[in-house]
């Protein structure tokens, strides 16, 4: 209720109350930490410090950054922070709730923590700080007194307490260091001060004059004291005469406690007002203007209990609250007069939406809108006190869009709408005339949406309409003379949506169109148009005003900008964003008294002067009503004011009072971040506020300079140039984050330049940073000395290098001779050819040619068709094929090749490719030709000669027939087995095995031929002497001997054949099954050795294995053979490089889950490049040298797949090998 009371009477009260204000607020939404301020504080870099209970808040005029309690240096200590000072020393301090004080560091963007844990500072609550000219601090506490502290020194210089009569009380309020280095000190028992010489000084009467408690202080002029009190209002002290004298004006502020006091630049005071919201105190006429906190209106302060306050370079007025967050007054914006539904506490604009204003010669001021037609209310200075909705009885005017209010010479008062038609009105406003459409009527007005009115020089008034042309009227007996657009009628207006028209000084008449351009209307009756395709054309054909200046130049405004146009010689000029324009979209435009056109835009404000063309701008942040401006909402009064109304009420003001604009202030560059494209890691962020040089490594190879400009004021709408002199020629615009990236910059030196600009074309001072990036150390002066140091010295050695080769060259070529004659003799000597086919330059060389080739031969296909046994034609393609696409270096083939006199010649064709290009085809080959005639021929007779003694053999030992046919058929399928292996190239092993299998059975059955023959040559000499009949008892004797010896010989040999063959066919078959069997795996183990004991016991090597008798798997046995004679085979061929004899174990032990098979060997086991390929196809270490590169990756397949089992390899190179394989019991 007392509040309620106290602002009634503000009401009533007979003050100066301030002209609308409009507030802006930042509250948590917008980006602050919470929306109880509790001090404010501005720095030179520009920034705007605000504290907070939950944080501290730095704007840059864009955004906020927060900065919270981490733990570290990077956040202040606590986040409840009572007061901010920025001092002589261009430091920011922050005084906290609880844990002392905080020194914030622009240069690390860091804070420094001062309280009892590392400084002599007594634990205490601080209320306020202030420095003197010496750096050293003042802290004010809450119970314990007043101390000066020096940071520097980390010491306390005094410390001062009431206990020894140097304070009145130990509850110090608030202090205060004014230009002459005097503190002044407000306790809970008045005003003191200390003096520069440090002397204490009290003001008891002034306590016991003002019989209250001071709450605030401010320096005055001409070495006065501003003190606001708790209850009894304000007063100014003279510190000089010592004199205390209460002001008038603020009497009505008794009662209310005055938290705040702030002096502006022209000696204005601002006051907090408690529970209230903000004062302003004139001393030069006394007055005081309140500011209220009104829920009700959106433009008032946010809350009415204000906090801080703080004046910025600006002018603008920064004001704390509790709960309603940050406020702004931008004080110059008053020039501007803004007038919006919420300006007064009655009798307001209902609608915002301004569309006409108009005083007339009674100097009442009138505004229409799009909802009714209002009178001002004006006191004698014409300052707008409200306005009165103007009602006409039995009409809608009240409700009405209205378009334009005119009056004539006769006083006649016109009102216009868009759907209501017109009204004209007697100069008393009693009585009028409503004219609507009436489409019979053609003297009738011709529309109801009636847009402008222009009343030319014999005071005749003519109407545009948004869709019926031009209305000129007469009187009220003979109405209107329409005019409108013809279709078919070229003397006729282009369109019927006229939005303007005037009357030139030769008396034609200009018709602006909305959809046509310009049209002109002769005295004698002839229409002339103009738009953007006519002979004479202009720049828009979309027009929404028209003027002519007083040096006859017609000036439009359009949606494409401002159009000067020559009515003499038809020349137009556009006026747009590029000449400087806020906008381009002209909606209203009006010419002052000093032939200015101010034209509103989507944008702003610009103003034009028709005579010099300079153009100035403005925005919202200056006072505008908004950025937006509606068509026809302009006037200029007698006295050269200026109306201007839009979407959110108008502004009205002289433009000589309007703020000057200067020139941006040299942006801040704050902070600069380096990364790495390579090194996620590599991070660094540091503010470079007052750097001018910079030195990067090479490792920052991305950087990023991060600004802002000092000027809160205008930072949201200025733009920013950059140029990097090195790297650029021209200036580039920066991004709206306000930033900028480089990026793989060369070593070298740079000068990076940043602007600002306005929108008014001006720029800001440079900012100019020299930066040396650092090359890599393999690009400093001192590698590239180096470097040269080296090629001189390479250069040397070569030089001396080269004399040396010159004076071998003649030896080296005469050796090279030597050698080529060497080689001819060579292959002379040995009959074989030498080819050498290059086939990307179609050349062939041959020498010691024994075959008969075609002539000039280019083609490889020719020469195999002609020189090549048509029965080996298809093998020789497939090889070829294989070297040619398959990427086989080596090749050997051996056919029929055609001699000179056409018979065919065996010969043994052993190539390699010697080059290839990038796709991987063979661009030249080489390779010799070798007659093996003669050894063909051997082979025939050898096989003849094997297959007779074969005969032989059969026919001498018809008893063994079974066994020798089933060593056939078992050598028959050892060879298929063999040549199905080698064809799939996954059992490759088997074929050495197959080898000694026929070596061991060779050896018995060679035994056993031999015995044959004894006995056949013995049976001869025992029939010869039986025929002759001269057998003795002695010779029957011996021939049974031989018989039996030889029978038995031949017997147990073949018996050795026979388990061989057995074993092996054994195994054989259950490689090539692959049904899953159940089986003894020590049983199988024992069978499988068997059969691979031909094969190593010729190697040399020990060998072992170890198995349980126990363990019976449901598996595919021949796998396990596969697997066994890899591995062995493996060690043995690349096991032992050396040919040194080795050991080779397999262990095999039953496990929970299945079995575990350990091979081992100690060979020279492989290097971690050779391990992590060894599974690999086709990987191996004797590529050329028998070695297929597909054992160990069959041995992978066949585990891991087959078996679904796991194998791993742990090898040392000189340690030998262990294969871990683990399998399951059944597959």
């Amino acid at each position: 209720m007392r509040s309620f009371t106290f602002l009634l009477c503000l009401l009533m009260a007979n003050l100066a109350w301030a002209a609308p204000a409009r507030f802006d607020f930042y509250k948590a939404k917008h980006g602050l930490s919470m929306n109880t301020v509790t001090d404010i504080a501005t720095d030179d870099d520009g920034y705007l410090w605000v504290a907070t209970q939950d944080g501290l808040n730095r704007f840059d005029g864009k955004q906020f950054k927060v900065y919270r309690v981490t733990g570290d240096n990077r956040g202040p200590t606590e986040k409840h922070i009572n007061k901010l000072f920025y001092g002589r020393k261009k430091q920011l301090w922050l005084l906290t709730q609880s844990t002392g004080l905080n020194l914030y560091q622009a240069s690390t963007d860091t804070f420094i923590p001062y309280n009892s844990t590392n400084t002599p500072l007594p634990q205490a609550t601080y209320t306020d700080i202030g420095q003197n000219g010496r750096g050293e601090l003042w802290l004010a506490t809450d119970s314990m007194g007043l101390i000066r502290y020096s940071p520097t020194d980390n010491k306390i210089i005094k410390h001062y307490r009431q206990e020894n009569n140097q304070l009145k009380s130990n509850h110090v309020e608030q202090i205060f260091v004014d230009k002459f280095d005097r503190l002044w000190i407000i306790t809970d028992k008045g005003l003191s001060q200390i003096s520069n010489k440090n002397k204490m000084i009290h003001y008891p009467n002034i306590q016991a004059q003002i019989m209250d408690s001071i709450t605030s202080l401010e320096v005055g002029h001409s070495n006065t004291l501003w003190i606001g009190t708790k209850s009894k209002g304000l007063f100014l002290f003279d510190i000089y005469t010592g004199s205390l004298k209460e002001i008038a004006p603020a009497s009505s502020l008794k009662g209310r406690k005055i938290s705040k006091i702030k002096q502006g630049r022209f000696g204005k005071l601002w006051l907090g007002i408690e529970s209230v919201g903000l004062a302003r105190y004139a001393p030069r006429n006394e007055t005081i203007q309140y500011f209220i906190s009104d829920p009700k209106n959106i433009y008032s302060l946010s809350s009415p209990m204000v906090t801080a306050l703080s004046l910025d370079d600006d002018d603008q007025l920064w004001i704390g609250t509790q709960g309603g967050g940050l406020n702004k007054l931008f004080l110059e914006a008053e020039s501007f007069g803004h007038i919006h539904p919420f300006s007064f506490a009655e009798n307001n604009l209902h609608n915002g939406d301004i569309r006409s204003i108009y005083r007339d010669t009674r100097q009442q001021l009138w505004v229409g809108t799009s909802m009714g037609l209002y009178r001002a209310q004006e006191n004698e200075h014409k300052q707008i006190t409200g306005f009165k909705l103007f009602q006409v009885p039995g009409s809608k005017l009240s409700q009405s869009f209205i378009s334009f209010i005119m009056e004539d010479k006769q006083q006649r008062f016109w009102v216009g709408t868009r759907g209501e038609g017109l009204f004209i009105f007697t100069p008393d406003k009693q009585t009028y005339v409503h004219y609507k459409h009436e489409p019979d009527n053609p003297n009738g007005l011709p529309s109801d949406l009636v847009l402008s009115i222009y009343l030319d020089r014999q005071d005749n008034a003519w109407l545009t309409t948004r869709n019926a042309g031009v209305a000129k009227y007469i009187d009220e007996e003979q109405g209107f003379i329409q005019f409108k657009h013809k279709r078919d009628e070229v003397n006729s207006l282009a369109s019927n949506e006229i939005n303007a028209v005037i009357q030139d000084k030769a008396n034609n008449y200009w018709f602006a169109s909305y959809t046509s351009g310009l049209s002109k209307l002769s005295p004698d009756g002839t229409f002339t148009h103009f738009s953007t395709d006519t002979e004479f054309p202009i720049p828009s054909r979309h027009l929404f005003s028209l003027f002519e200046s007083d040096t006859g130049q017609l000036w439009m405004g359009s949606t494409e900008g401002i159009i000067s146009f020559d009515p003499i010689t038809y020349k137009s000029q556009i006026f747009n964003t590029d000449n400087g324009l806020i906008g381009n979209t002209a909606y209203l435009t009006i010419l002052d008294k000093q032939q200015r056109l101010w034209i509103g835009t989507s944008s702003g404000l610009s103003q034009l002067d028709t005579q010099n063309l300079n153009i100035k701008n403005y925005t919202i942040i200056d006072g505008l009503q908004d950025n937006e401006f509606n068509y026809g909402a302009g006037f200029i009064d007698d006295d050269n004011r200026i109306y201007l109304g839009g979407i959110n009420g108008f502004n009205h003001f002289f433009a000589s009072q309007l703020p000057k604009l200067a020139a941006p202030r040299e942006p801040v560059i704050n902070r600069l971040s380096v990364r790495n494209s390579t090194d996620p890691d590599y991070i660094q962020d540091a503010p470079i506020a007052q750097e001018t040089q910079l030195s990067l490594t090479y490792k920052g190879d991305l950087f990023s300079f991060h600004f802002h400009s000092p000027e809160l004021h205008r930072a949201p709408r200025l733009h920013y140039e950059y140029k990097m002199v090195g790297l650029h020629d021209k200036w580039l615009a920066t991004n709206k984050d306000q930033s900028v990236h480089f990026s793989g910059l060369a070593a070298g030196v740079y000068i990076f330049l940043l602007r600002a600009k306005d929108i008014n074309g001006q720029y800001s001072p440079v900012r100019l940073v020299k930066i040396k990036i650092q090359p890599a150390p393999w690009r400093s002066w001192w590698a590239y000395t180096l470097y040269s140091l080296a090629i001189i010295s390479l250069f040397s050695i070569s030089f001396y290098s080269r004399v040396n080769k010159f004076n071998h060259l003649a030896g080296l070529l005469r050796d090279k001779e030597e050698s080529e004659q060497r080689l001819q003799l060579s292959l002379w000597g040995s009959g074989d050819e030498f080819w050498d086919w290059d086939i990307k330059n179609s050349q062939l060389v041959r020498t010691n040619t024994f075959l008969n080739y075609p002539n000039n031969e280019t083609h490889l296909q020719e020469t195999i068709k002609t020189c090549i046994h048509p029965d080996e034609l298809a093998d020789i393609e497939s090889k070829i094929d294989s070297c040619m696409k398959q990427g086989i270096d080596k090749f050997e083939i051996i056919y029929r090749g055609k001699m000179m006199d056409a018979s065919w010649l065996w010969v043994q064709n052993r190539g390699q490719v010697i080059d290839r290009d990038n796709q991987g085809t063979p661009t030249r080959l080489a390779g010799t030709i070798k007659n093996i005639q003669s050894q063909k021929e051997n082979e025939a007779e050898l096989i003849a000669l094997n297959q007779d003694l074969e005969q032989r053999v059969r026919d001498r030992t018809l008893e063994y027939q079974h066994s020798n046919d089933e060593l056939k058929q078992t050598l028959e399928r050892l060879e298929f087995t063999q040549s199905e292996l080698i064809n799939k190239e996954k059992m490759a092993t088997l074929g050495g095995l197959v080898a000694s299998i026929t070596h061991e059975i060779n050896t018995p059955l060679g035994i056993s031929v031999t015995a044959a023959s004894h006995l056949q040559e013995s049976v001869k000499v025992f029939n010869k002497k039986y025929g002759e009949g001269d057998v003795s008892h002695e010779d029957f004797e011996q021939y049974q001997t031989e018989i039996d010896e030889g029978s038995t010989l031949m017997l147990s040999n073949l018996n050795r054949v026979s388990k061989l063959v057995k074993s092996f066919k054994q195994v054989s078959v259950d490689q090539s099954h692959e049904d899953v069997q159940e089986f003894n795996l020590k049983v199988y183990l024992d069978e499988i050795f068997l059969a691979l004991k031909p094969l190593l016991s010729r190697t040399g090597h020990e060998y072992s294995y170890q198995c349980p008798d126990n363990i019976i798997l449901k598996s595919r046995p021949g796998i396990f053979y596969q697997i066994i004679s890899n591995l062995f085979n493996n060690s043995v061929v690349h096991g032992f490089p050396d040919g040194d004899s080795g050991k080779l174990t397999l262990n095999i032990i039953k496990v929970e889950q299945g079995i575990e098979m350990i091979y081992q060997d100690n060979g020279c086991g492989m290097p971690t490049s050779v391990q992590e390929q060894i599974f690999d196809p086709f990987f191996t270490t004797k590529r050329g040298k028998g070695g297929s590169g597909l054992g160990m990756n069959i041995v992978y397949n066949l585990v891991t797949q087959e078996l679904k089992g796991k194998i791993r390899l742990h090898s040392e190179p000189g340690a030998g090998s262990t294969f871990h394989i683990s399998l399951p019991m059944s597959t």
